[in-house]
Protein backbone atom coordinates (compact mmCIF):
# COMPACT_ATOMS: atom_id res chain seq x y z
CA UNK A 1 0.00 0.00 0.00
CA UNK A 2 1.69 3.42 -0.85
CA UNK A 3 2.40 5.99 2.27
CA UNK A 4 0.32 8.37 2.40
CA UNK A 5 2.24 11.84 2.66
CA UNK A 6 -0.22 13.89 3.97
CA UNK A 7 -1.08 11.31 6.93
CA UNK A 8 2.44 11.16 7.88
CA UNK A 9 3.36 14.67 7.80
CA UNK A 10 0.10 14.98 10.43
CA UNK A 11 2.00 12.36 12.44
CA UNK A 12 5.36 14.76 12.67
CA UNK A 13 3.33 18.01 13.27
CA UNK A 14 1.52 16.06 16.10
CA UNK A 15 4.56 15.51 18.00
CA UNK A 16 5.01 18.67 18.92
CA UNK A 17 1.81 18.96 20.72
CA UNK A 18 2.84 16.34 22.76
CA UNK A 19 5.99 17.72 23.56
CA UNK A 20 3.98 20.89 25.06
CA UNK A 21 3.79 18.65 28.21
CA UNK A 22 7.51 19.56 29.12
CA UNK A 23 6.15 22.99 29.50
CA UNK A 24 4.97 22.46 33.51
CA UNK A 25 8.49 22.62 34.96
CA UNK A 26 8.82 26.03 34.13
CA UNK A 27 5.36 26.72 36.44
CA UNK A 28 6.56 24.79 39.06
CA UNK A 29 9.64 27.42 39.48
CA UNK A 30 6.79 29.86 39.22
CA UNK A 31 5.36 28.97 42.13
CA UNK A 32 8.64 27.91 44.12
CA UNK A 33 9.36 31.59 43.30
CA UNK A 34 6.01 32.49 45.20
CA UNK A 35 6.48 30.76 48.34
CA UNK A 36 10.05 31.74 48.45
CA UNK A 37 8.74 35.80 48.12
CA UNK A 38 6.25 35.31 51.29
CA UNK A 39 9.02 33.41 53.27
CA UNK A 40 11.59 36.15 53.04
CA UNK A 41 8.65 39.32 53.27
CA UNK A 42 8.15 37.64 56.45
CA UNK A 43 11.63 37.60 57.74
CA UNK A 44 12.28 41.36 56.38
CA UNK A 45 9.02 42.54 57.83
CA UNK A 46 9.72 41.73 61.27
CA UNK A 47 9.15 45.14 63.16
CA UNK A 48 11.78 46.22 66.08
CA UNK A 49 11.57 48.68 69.09
CA UNK A 50 14.34 50.82 69.73
CA UNK A 51 15.17 52.42 72.86
CA UNK A 52 13.47 55.89 73.57
CA UNK A 53 16.06 58.16 74.57
CA UNK A 54 16.00 59.54 78.60
CA UNK A 55 17.27 62.49 80.73
CA UNK A 56 18.12 61.43 84.11
CA UNK A 57 18.49 64.73 86.47
CA UNK A 58 21.20 64.89 88.77
CA UNK A 59 21.21 68.52 91.28
CA UNK A 60 24.67 69.76 92.47
CA UNK A 61 23.38 71.11 95.66
CA UNK A 62 25.85 72.52 98.61
CA UNK A 63 25.97 68.77 100.05
CA UNK A 64 27.04 67.16 96.64
CA UNK A 65 25.35 65.61 93.63
CA UNK A 66 21.43 64.70 94.43
CA UNK A 67 21.26 61.96 94.37
CA UNK A 68 24.60 60.37 95.12
CA UNK A 69 24.18 57.38 93.23
CA UNK A 70 22.59 55.64 89.89
CA UNK A 71 21.04 52.47 89.59
CA UNK A 72 23.35 50.09 87.16
CA UNK A 73 20.18 49.44 85.13
CA UNK A 74 18.84 52.97 84.55
CA UNK A 75 21.20 54.27 81.95
CA UNK A 76 21.50 52.89 78.47
CA UNK A 77 23.16 54.22 74.99
CA UNK A 78 21.29 57.60 73.47
CA UNK A 79 20.38 58.32 77.08
CA UNK A 80 21.33 62.14 78.82
CA UNK A 81 22.62 63.05 81.84
CA UNK A 82 20.99 66.40 83.08
CA UNK A 83 23.02 68.58 85.59
CA UNK A 84 21.34 71.13 87.48
CA UNK A 85 23.12 73.84 89.99
CA UNK A 86 20.85 74.48 92.72
CA UNK A 87 23.38 75.46 94.92
CA UNK A 88 22.69 79.02 95.63
CA UNK A 89 26.07 80.49 97.72
CA UNK A 90 27.89 83.35 96.36
CA UNK A 91 30.62 82.27 94.13
CA UNK A 92 30.27 79.15 94.08
CA UNK A 93 30.03 76.76 90.94
CA UNK A 94 30.10 73.37 89.60
CA UNK A 95 31.01 71.43 86.89
CA UNK A 96 31.16 67.52 85.80
CA UNK A 97 34.39 66.01 84.16
CA UNK A 98 33.63 62.33 82.64
CA UNK A 99 36.70 60.10 81.71
CA UNK A 100 35.86 59.12 78.38
CA UNK A 101 38.80 57.09 77.55
CA UNK A 102 39.03 55.21 81.00
CA UNK A 103 42.39 56.40 81.47
CA UNK A 104 41.83 57.66 84.70
CA UNK A 105 42.40 61.32 83.33
CA UNK A 106 39.24 63.92 83.56
CA UNK A 107 40.49 66.91 81.43
CA UNK A 108 42.03 64.86 78.35
CA UNK A 109 41.23 65.40 74.87
CA UNK A 110 38.96 62.68 74.38
CA UNK A 111 37.70 63.72 77.66
CA UNK A 112 34.14 65.30 78.02
CA UNK A 113 33.75 68.48 80.80
CA UNK A 114 30.32 70.61 81.61
CA UNK A 115 30.74 74.53 81.43
CA UNK A 116 31.11 75.84 84.92
CA UNK A 117 27.48 76.51 86.44
CA UNK A 118 26.24 78.32 88.70
CA UNK A 119 23.04 78.49 90.74
CA UNK A 120 21.27 81.75 88.95
CA UNK A 121 22.55 83.33 86.22
CA UNK A 122 22.13 87.92 86.27
CA UNK A 123 19.83 89.50 84.28
CA UNK A 124 19.18 92.38 82.10
CA UNK A 125 15.97 94.73 82.58
CA UNK A 126 14.96 92.63 78.80
CA UNK A 127 15.42 89.18 80.96
CA UNK A 128 18.88 88.60 78.75
CA UNK A 129 22.09 87.16 80.22
CA UNK A 130 24.25 89.77 82.01
CA UNK A 131 26.79 87.43 80.90
CA UNK A 132 26.08 85.04 77.95
CA UNK A 133 28.60 82.09 79.49
CA UNK A 134 27.11 81.74 82.75
CA UNK A 135 25.32 78.39 82.45
CA UNK A 136 23.01 77.17 84.88
CA UNK A 137 22.01 73.65 83.72
CA UNK A 138 23.78 71.34 80.77
CA UNK A 139 23.14 67.96 79.52
CA UNK A 140 25.57 65.58 78.26
CA UNK A 141 24.94 62.67 75.65
CA UNK A 142 26.10 59.28 76.72
CA UNK A 143 26.76 57.11 73.65
CA UNK A 144 29.25 56.63 70.88
CA UNK A 145 28.69 59.84 69.56
CA UNK A 146 30.51 61.27 72.48
CA UNK A 147 33.07 58.70 72.76
CA UNK A 148 31.74 57.15 75.35
CA UNK A 149 30.82 53.23 75.27
CA UNK A 150 28.97 50.62 77.77
CA UNK A 151 30.67 49.92 80.30
CA UNK A 152 31.64 51.29 83.41
CA UNK A 153 31.98 55.14 82.71
CA UNK A 154 33.72 57.74 85.83
CA UNK A 155 33.21 61.29 86.51
CA UNK A 156 34.28 63.80 88.68
CA UNK A 157 32.24 66.59 90.07
CA UNK A 158 34.35 69.48 91.13
CA UNK A 159 33.08 72.53 92.73
CA UNK A 160 35.16 76.06 92.69
CA UNK A 161 34.75 78.25 96.00
CA UNK A 162 36.91 81.26 95.98
CA UNK A 163 39.33 79.81 93.60
CA UNK A 164 39.30 76.37 96.04
CA UNK A 165 38.78 73.33 93.49
CA UNK A 166 37.13 70.42 95.19
CA UNK A 167 36.71 66.92 94.01
CA UNK A 168 34.41 64.20 94.29
CA UNK A 169 33.81 60.93 92.25
CA UNK A 170 30.72 58.82 90.68
CA UNK A 171 30.79 56.43 88.66
CA UNK A 172 27.64 55.03 86.56
CA UNK A 173 26.77 52.10 84.85
CA UNK A 174 25.76 52.37 81.06
CA UNK A 175 24.29 49.81 79.53
CA UNK A 176 23.87 48.84 75.78
CA UNK A 177 20.96 49.96 73.53
CA UNK A 178 19.13 46.46 72.69
CA UNK A 179 16.52 46.72 70.02
CA UNK A 180 14.02 43.90 71.01
CA UNK A 181 12.37 42.35 67.74
CA UNK A 182 8.68 41.67 67.55
CA UNK A 183 8.20 38.68 65.75
CA UNK A 184 4.17 38.28 64.65
CA UNK A 185 2.71 35.40 65.46
CA UNK A 186 1.62 33.13 62.28
CA UNK A 187 1.66 30.07 62.04
CA UNK A 188 4.31 30.13 59.02
CA UNK A 189 4.53 26.38 58.20
CA UNK A 190 1.18 25.70 58.22
CA UNK A 191 0.63 29.02 55.26
CA UNK A 192 3.76 26.51 53.48
CA UNK A 193 1.72 23.70 53.18
CA UNK A 194 -0.98 25.13 52.09
CA UNK A 195 1.16 27.36 49.54
CA UNK A 196 2.44 23.91 48.48
CA UNK A 197 -0.98 21.61 48.52
CA UNK A 198 -2.30 24.76 45.86
CA UNK A 199 0.50 24.92 43.61
CA UNK A 200 0.70 21.13 43.30
CA UNK A 201 -3.32 21.47 42.42
CA UNK A 202 -2.83 23.55 40.12
CA UNK A 203 -0.10 21.91 38.30
CA UNK A 204 -2.15 18.70 38.06
CA UNK A 205 -5.38 20.90 36.50
CA UNK A 206 -2.16 22.07 34.19
CA UNK A 207 -1.13 18.57 33.50
CA UNK A 208 -4.43 17.39 33.26
CA UNK A 209 -4.98 19.75 30.30
CA UNK A 210 -2.22 19.51 28.28
CA UNK A 211 -2.48 15.83 28.57
CA UNK A 212 -6.07 15.60 26.84
CA UNK A 213 -5.05 18.31 24.28
CA UNK A 214 -2.53 15.78 23.14
CA UNK A 215 -4.56 12.87 23.02
CA UNK A 216 -6.91 15.29 20.69
CA UNK A 217 -3.96 15.85 18.83
CA UNK A 218 -2.94 12.38 18.41
CA UNK A 219 -6.41 10.69 18.28
CA UNK A 220 -6.68 11.70 14.34
CA UNK A 221 -3.45 10.10 13.16
CA UNK A 222 -5.19 6.49 15.08
CA UNK A 223 -7.22 6.47 12.43
CA UNK A 224 -6.21 4.35 8.80
CA UNK A 225 -6.50 6.96 6.17
CA UNK A 226 -8.76 6.70 3.73
CA UNK A 227 -8.33 4.99 0.43
CA UNK A 228 -7.63 6.46 -2.88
Amino acid sequence: MPTNPSAYSCRLQKVSHVQAIAYPPKYVRKTQFAIALVLLSAVIAQPSVAHEPKEYTILLTEQGMTPPIIPDDVLVETDYLFFMDVDDREGVSHRIQLDADGDGVYDGLDDISTAWLTGSCELDENGSKVDSDCMVAEAVLLGPQNGILPGNVSMRHQTMFNSTISDNYLTVVLGEDVHVQIIPEVNQPAQMQELIEKGHNDILVVLLFLSLMGVMAILPSLYPPNDQ
